[in-house]
């Protein structure tokens, strides 16, 4: 079958060497992935059956097997075996890139101290973001949240997550979807983080712990006052300064940990 003649009309740049020409299944997974993310392909439809593919794409059943498998290993078609078995599409989520970053950021040794860092770099900017965008609106959700982190403040394990909630709403709210997605890269580090801390916090001192806790919820609150007010200026330095003050309160103990252990 002549799969490269019938495969021309998606990739026509001429290889002037040194350039890697796609394999016939590469060509294939590459125009439908781009299906998914136009939408003609969206989460849960099924892929067409494989005599269909092999008509419509002109190339042999190992070829479509091979562009199934290279889609399937990307996360966006779920194969199931069986008689009623078959290829379902999965829409793109940033879970899809959380997954890989976990991954990446254990196998290069990256430290929670790394990561707090690169927090500390991206969130007040997005503060900004959220403030000159949102408004009273975004203000209003994240009030929403501080309510709900101040009713669990007698709850270690419980705060901390309401806590790491707080954070992914502000990314959530800025409005830029790369910013978004690197939070939510990170967010399954932070969450763990949070909770790790939280456990091994030496005091005995509930009392003080609550009002510690009270402490960094005020600054929380201040936040949502400079969004309301629309004071992006005002949302990027105080959420800096609230960045690094509350980074020596969590990585007292734990900043060397390297991310593998924390996961594991």
């Amino acid at each position: 079958m002549a799969e490269a003649s019938a495969l021309s009309r998606v990739s026509a740049i001429p290889n002037e060497g040194g350039v890697r020409v796609q394999k016939a299944a590469e060509l294939v997974a590459d125009q439908i992935r781009r299906a998914v993310i136009r939408g003609t392909l969206k989460d849960g439809d099924s892929l067409p059956a494989e005599a269909h593919l092999i008509a419509e794409y002109q190339v042999s059943r190992p070829t479509i097997r091979e562009a199934i498998r290279i889609l399937e290993s990307e996360g966006l078609i779920t194969v199931s075996r069986g008689a009623r078995g078959g290829a379902r599409i999965n829409a793109p989520t940033f879970d899809l890139v959380a997954r890989a970053a976990g991954v990446t950021l254990q196998s290069k040794g990256a430290t929670l101290g790394d990561i707090y860092e690169a927090r500390t770099i991206v969130e007040p900017p997005a503060a900004r973001l959220v403030a000159t965008h949102g408004g009273k609106e975004a203000a209003a959700i994240l009030r929403v949240q501080l309510d709900r982190e101040l009713r669990l403040v007698g709850d270690r394990i419980a705060a901390s997550q309401a806590i790491a909630d707080f954070h992914r709403l502000l990314m959530d709210l800025c409005g830029n979807v790369t910013l978004t997605m690197m939070a939510h890269s990170l967010q399954n580090i932070v969450e763990r983080h949070l909770a790790l801390a939280q456990r091994r916090e030496p005091s005995r001192d509930e009392a003080a712990l609550a009002r510690r806790m009270r402490f960094g919820l005020r600054s929380h609150a201040k936040l949502i006052e400079f969004v309301a007010d629309g004071d992006g200026d005002g949302a990027e330095q105080h959420w800096y300064n609230h960045m690094r003050a509350a980074g020596v309160c969590w990585l007292q103990s734990l900043a060397p940990t390297m991310i593998v252990e924390l996961l594991e």
